[in-house]
């Protein structure tokens, strides 16, 4: 199964932390990002993700990506 992912979204298997989003047909809402490890850079693309999709952010998400 990894392999068939890796294959399908053309990730490298060495590759480290990488945050996609994705409707679900499996195609990417945002562009992905890797190197994203932290609650505020998640949420950062969640409200990314959110906007991209014309829904509505939640305040609670507003202030995680806005923690330091």
């Amino acid at each position: 199964m990894d392999r068939e992912l890796l294959r399908r979204y053309r990730e490298p298997a060495w590759n480290y932390q990488v945050i996609r989003f994705l409707d679900a047909n499996g195609r990417d809402i945002i562009p992905r990002k890797d190197r994203v490890c932290t609650t505020r850079g998640i949420a950062q693309q969640m409200i990314k993700t959110l906007k991209a999709l014309n829904r509505p952010v939640p305040d609670y998400l507003v202030d995680l990506a806005e923690t330091k």
